[in-house]
């Protein structure tokens, strides 16, 4: 595992989308619950179009797309138990060991919520849909962050392992968070920087678009 200063640099020096992300930050942390379908359709359209992780990219299209929120998405979202997860953990200020399960389990829920009106594993919108929410606990997930990952960590540690191989978490999607959460340590020790998540993501895209 070995990361150069000057990746962590240019990974925080990039503030271009800082502006755009408040506004979902924002939006979400003033709209936190789903139970209104206005509210619940603005946070999964807008975070899904911004993050190139559209909801309405579906294997069972048989609506049209205007229709699938107001008939599939936000009924969905209504009637699951979302808001009780995430308020069970809402009051977590860090990723520690553990509450781990309790992350990758709440992820996997919603990738099982949304997989009931689309036919697809969505684990890149809902770690980005879920990141919205709650900043502290969730990493980023996409393939661009998983290649820049896998140049710093080619692996999770044997210690950690047991926690990607349970019942109701998501294979890909724990290996991803897992070695996020050791590297982000790690650079807390080498260079004692307390990075958040989204630190974190600005460091592996901006090391993925450097190798393109």
């Amino acid at each position: 595992m070995t990361i150069i200063k000057g990746d962590i640099d240019k990974g925080l020096s990039s503030k271009e989308w800082d502006l755009g992300n408040e506004v979902l930050y924002k939006l979400c942390k003033e709209n936190f619950d789903h139970k209104e379908t206005d509210k619940i359709i603005a946070k999964v359209w807008l975070i899904g179009r911004s993050y190139a992780a559209a909801i309405e990219r579906r294997k069972n299209k048989t609506n049209i797309n205007d229709n699938f929120y107001i008939n599939s998405v936000a009924p969905s979202f209504k009637n699951s138990e979302l808001d009780e997860y995430l308020n069970s953990i809402k009051e977590e200020n860090e990723i520690k060991v553990e509450n781990i399960k309790k992350i990758l389990k709440i992820h996997n829920y919603l990738i099982q919520v949304i997989k009931e009106i689309t036919d697809m594993e969505k684990r890149s919108f809902c770690s980005k849909y879920l990141h919205f929410h709650l900043p502290k606990l969730f990493f980023i997930y996409d393939t661009r962050a998983v290649t820049a990952l896998r140049q710093f960590v080619s692996r999770v540690p044997k210690g950690l392992e047991y926690l990607s191989k349970l019942d109701n978490v998501d294979k890909e999607y724990s290996k991803f968070f897992l070695k996020s959460f050791v590297l982000r340590n790690k650079i807390k020790e080498e260079f004692d920087l307390n990075l958040t998540t989204r630190e974190f993501d600005k460091i592996l895209i901006v090391k993925a678009n450097n190798e393109l």
